[in-house]
Parts: C-alpha cells; sequence; structure tokens
C-alpha cells in the first residue's frame, strides 16, 4: 500500500482530499484507477445516499432533489391565541439542538449553544398575532456612487411557491406585512 496524494476531477472541476490517501497500486496499464468509498467519502460523496434517493426519486414530486424536504406548514392561531408553554419550546428548542448534533455539529460545541439558543426568549411554536418587537426600523443607505439592481425572479418549484402565497396571506391576517401598493 502506498500513500499518496489524489487529485479527482468532476464536473464542476478538481477536487483534492486534506490528507493523503492510502492506494493500492496494480500493475495494469490502462492509465485508469478504481476510486474507493473510503475516498469518495473523504470528499464529501455519500454514494450510497445518492443510489437511496436515485432508488427513491419517483415516490414524490421533488425526484432527483438532494435535499430532504421537510413539511412547510406553519401553524397560526388568530386573535386571543394562547401562547405556548414555556415547557413545549423547552422540548422544541432541544429536539432543534438535537438535530444539529445529528447533523455532524462539533460535540464541544453543543453546551455553548444550549446556552445561547436558551438565553434569549424569543422563540414560537406558530405565528400569533401577539405584538410587534419595539424596534427602530431598518434604515437602508446606499453608498455614494452604488446603483441598485433589480435581479431576476426566481424560479421556485410549485410546493415552495405555494408555501410562500399560504405564508404571505398568513402573515397579512395577523397583520405582520401587508401588500405593497
Amino acid at each position: 500500500m502506498t500513500k499518496l496524494l489524489v487529485r479527482v476531477h468532476t464536473v464542476v472541476g478538481p477536487v483534492e482530499p486534506i490528507n493523503v490517501v492510502g492506494v493500492l497500486v496494480v500493475g495494469v496499464d490502462d492509465g485508469e484507477f478504481i476510486v474507493c468509498s473510503v475516498l469518495l467519502t473523504s470528499l464529501g460523496i455519500d454514494v450510497d445516499h445518492q443510489l437511496e434517493q436515485l432508488a427513491a426519486r419517483d415516490e414524490d414530486e421533488s425526484g432527483g432533489d438532494p435535499i430532504e424536504l421537510e413539511v412547510d406548514e406553519m401553524p397560526v392561531k388568530l386573535n386571543g391565541s394562547k401562547p405556548s408553554g414555556d415547557v413545549d419550546i423547552f422540548s422544541a428548542m432541544e429536539r432543534m439542538i438535537d438535530c444539529v448534533v445529528e447533523n455532524r455539529f462539533p460535540s464541544e460545541h453543543v453546551e455553548i449553544l444550549r446556552t445561547i439558543v436558551h438565553a434569549y426568549d424569543v422563540w414560537r411554536l406558530e405565528l400569533r398575532d401577539d405584538p410587534s418587537a419595539n424596534v427602530p426600523p431598518l434604515e437602508v443607505r446606499l453608498q455614494d456612487g452604488a446603483r441598485p439592481t433589480k435581479c431576476k425572479p426566481r424560479k421556485y418549484p410549485p410546493y415552495t411557491r405555494r408555501f410562500l402565497h399560504e405564508l404571505n396571506v398568513r402573515l397579512v391576517e395577523l397583520g405582520l406585512d401587508f401588500e405593497n401598493v
């Protein structure tokens, strides 16, 4: 076994693992080499997961989308909704912290994250018609010589457009947003 610094040329350009990689050299004159899953994993490529997604892509409307979708519904309670209890919010925040730990958040920083998350009373489990924050509005000024530009409209998939439309309708109902006329 030999250790090499490998560069893999991909569609998006060449990529290199951070460390040298152990390789097995076999005497073949075809100018190619076989890449193992350990090397691909060190580059952040999970072939097994990609094959699972490929096999299951026709099962839902996200066909081929590498990002797992969650339910895009915002629970809303109008007029005198009772606030969520502190215990409910605390347990929801703990579930979120557990989720980020499962998604490779550095374990040495979990307690700092937990302290920050629980230090401020800004969390809600649903949109409510409670009073808005008493803060001055954000004022944006362009630097001298700056020219504002318009961007092209973004193209969203149908489920995202539906979610954004429903969310905007709810924000208007709650008085948190208004139609720009």
